[in-house]
């Protein structure tokens, strides 16, 4: 078989008359990189793969060793079929045969000091606590107060943009001023796959697990991306294993719990599972607007200097409803207003939003019903919206119940018949428990705060 096209062939493969081997060659790359992303494409495709024949129908493609031909087969046979498909105009089928040839590649050193990638900028501090995160961050606190020693790993998990980096960072900021930043190392599970396939092509692997000998904390963010990639599997739960023997703290993210993750090694699985799981939920308003106001304050302008953004708390409350459910989102909102701040030099002011940013302005919510208002009730209460309409008579049943139907009563036209019917129930027990519910809001904070929230949230939706 034939060098790889990176350097000059001693001789061109066999190909049908009139194809220009190393011009579909690059063509191949270019469709396939838009069919699988420049990070495979940089990783698992130009350092081992080459082209050896095209006829007819077929195409055969080298690789430089067994484990690339494994994961390519298993992973990416697909899209490789696809773009020489669409390239040669017919369905092609592509054999991929181990070629263990070298491709020349000149290894980058590795030096046996980790230099950290933290940011200084998230930590513990400026990190705001709310009923959404409360468990995750003491969870986090307590690792870094006392590394390896609980909760050890510590799996934090929840949806994209809600905060587990920060925490993960915060873990490392702290013990890194005690310990120094060599001591700490911090980095993606994309890296480490990016990195562990740079070990393998250069045959440094020895070398590329000597890296984390030195450390005594690493911090694993967005393990999911490992999930179906073996060999990563295998060298994450060697660094596991050596670490965890040694005392040293891990500490795992992901966008999900690891029983939900797909594809992931059984043994794998029990790792991630053998610490403490800590979940991030996406934060209520109140949550939401106290990291409002904490981002604002730290914004900095184009040049690096403090530049809070000054907001109304209309305009505040405005933009803590509108993205409820990913801090990253708000700190784009909150970017976007501070340059249309600067650009037409007003300050941002209800008006001001509704001239130029209508896109956050809420749109008209549909009056609420009985339906609408049962199921607001139930995802308060975490029961189910047929348990509100039954019969069953339990105390953490009967409450909710009689909540919805005075929310019926005070936001609904409906009459007592028309919310006895949309509960299953005669016109003299609404009436009972809608009096029960007028008497205790005057009288009962809490059930009053209750009640509040969920007509907030009525008519917020």
């Amino acid at each position: 078989m034939g060098q790889s096209w990176d350097a000059a062939p001693p001789g061109p493969p066999a190909t049908p008359s009139g194809t220009d081997p190393r011009g579909a060659w690059e063509t191949f790359l270019a469709l396939l990189e838009g069919k699988i992303g420049a990070n495979d494409m940089e990783t698992m495709i130009r350092p081992a793969l080459r082209l050896d024949e095209i006829l007819g129908s077929h195409v055969r493609l080298g690789v430089t060793n067994r484990w690339y031909h494994d994961w390519i087969q298993d992973n990416l046979i697909g899209a490789v079929e696809g773009a020489w498909s669409e390239l040669l105009g017919r369905a092609i089928t592509v054999e991929l045969v181990v070629d263990p040839t070298p491709i020349e590649v000149v290894a980058p050193p590795i030096e046996r000091r980790v230099i950290t990638r933290l940011d200084a900028t998230k930590t513990f501090e400026n990190f705001v606590v709310g009923r959404c995160n409360e468990f995750a961050h003491a969870a986090a606190t307590a690792v870094a107060d006392a590394p390896g020693s609980t909760h050890n790993p510590l799996f934090i998990y929840g949806d994209s943009g809600l905060g587990k980096t920060h925490l993960v960072h915060a873990i490392g900021n702290r013990i890194a001023s005690r310990l120094g930043p060599e001591r700490v190392y911090y980095c993606t599970a994309e890296h480490f796959f990016s990195s562990m396939v740079d070990a393998l092509r250069t045959r440094t692997t020895t070398e590329f697990r000597e890296r984390f000998r030195d450390i005594d904390v690493l911090l694993l963010d967005d393990v999911q991306f490992i999930a179906g990639r073996d060999r990563t599997q295998e060298e994450v739960f060697h660094i596991y294993e050596v670490m965890r023997a040694a005392g040293k703290q891990i500490v795992f993210t992901a966008d999900q719990p690891p029983s939900r993750i797909a594809k992931l090694e059984p043994r794998v699985r029990t790792r991630f599972e053998g610490g403490l799981l800590a979940d991030v939920q996406p934060p209520d308003v109140e949550t939401m607007l106290a990291i409002l106001v904490e981002k604002a304050s730290q914004m900095r302008d184009n040049r690096g200097n403090p530049a809070p953004l000054d907001l109304p708390e209309d305009v505040q409350f405005l933009v803590a409803q509108r993205v409820r459910n990913s801090v990253r989102e708000l700190e784009g909102v909150l970017q976007r207003l501070s340059m249309m701040k600067g650009f037409y030099g007003r300050p941002i002011t209800m008006a001001f939003i509704q001239e130029r940013m209508r896109e956050l302005l809420p749109a008209a919510a549909p009056p609420p019903n009985g339906d609408r208002i049962i199921q607001a009730v139930a995802e308060h209460f975490n029961i189910r919206a047929a348990e509100i309409r039954g019969n069953r008579r339990p105390a953490n049943i009967v409450q909710p119940r009689q909540m919805a139907m005075y929310l019926c009563r005070k936001l609904t036209s409906m009459s007592f018949p028309e919310i006895g019917r949309e509960f299953n129930k005669d016109n003299s027990t609404v009436q009972h428990g809608v009096k029960k519910m007028e008497d205790l809001a005057r009288t009962d904070a809490n059930v009053r705060t209750t009640l509040e929230l969920i007509e907030r949230r009525l008519k917020e939706a």
